[in-house]
């Protein structure tokens, strides 16, 4: 089972109809993962190869699923990065 912030996971139960923005840490061949990931009803956003991470927009239940799957291995909220500049 991935590693998940228990209350993310309680959000997913919480919400699942709900539209979640995650990062997910994958094993494997990560095209092949974001195609599966396309299939199962995730809107693939982006693919972080260095990483092995692909950024993606789901539902709280199709979230919930996902830690069902061997190849993910963290599920993290997707979040806006602010840098501050001199």
């Amino acid at each position: 089972m991935p590693k998940v912030d228990p209350d993310l996971r309680q959000e997913w139960k919480d919400g699942e109809n709900r539209t979640f923005s995650l990062i997910l840490r994958v094993t494997g061949d990560l095209e092949a993962r974001a195609e599966v990931l396309e299939e199962i009803g995730c809107q693939v956003r982006r693919r972080f190869r260095l990483t092995s991470s692909i950024s993606v927009r789901c539902t709280g239940e199709t979230a919930l699923a996902l830690t069902r799957r061997s190849w993910v291995t963290k599920v993290e909220r997707d979040s806006a990065l602010r840098v501050f500049g001199g």
